[in-house]
């Protein structure tokens, strides 16, 4: 930042101000409502549960290989 020009200084500034009125959470707040988030959708995540996989006709039936 040695070397800007007004305009990029006056950027800098409007950026940094949005920075500032965005509202953020704190984590202690945050974390427990993403861990309730993730514990309520691990049901539905195709990954944990293999059945929902069956359902997808866009998974790979068989593994390909090369003999």
């Amino acid at each position: 930042m040695d070397e800007l020009d007004e305009t990029q200084l006056k950027n800098h500034v409007d950026s940094l101000k949005q920075q500032l009125e965005f509202k953020r959470e704190k984590t202690s707040i945050a974390i427990p409502d993403l861990i309730k988030w993730i514990e309520e959708k691990t049901n539905e995540d195709p990954f944990l549960n293999p059945d929902i996989l069956k359902d997808n006709p866009w998974v790979e039936s068989s593994k390909c290989a090369i003999i």
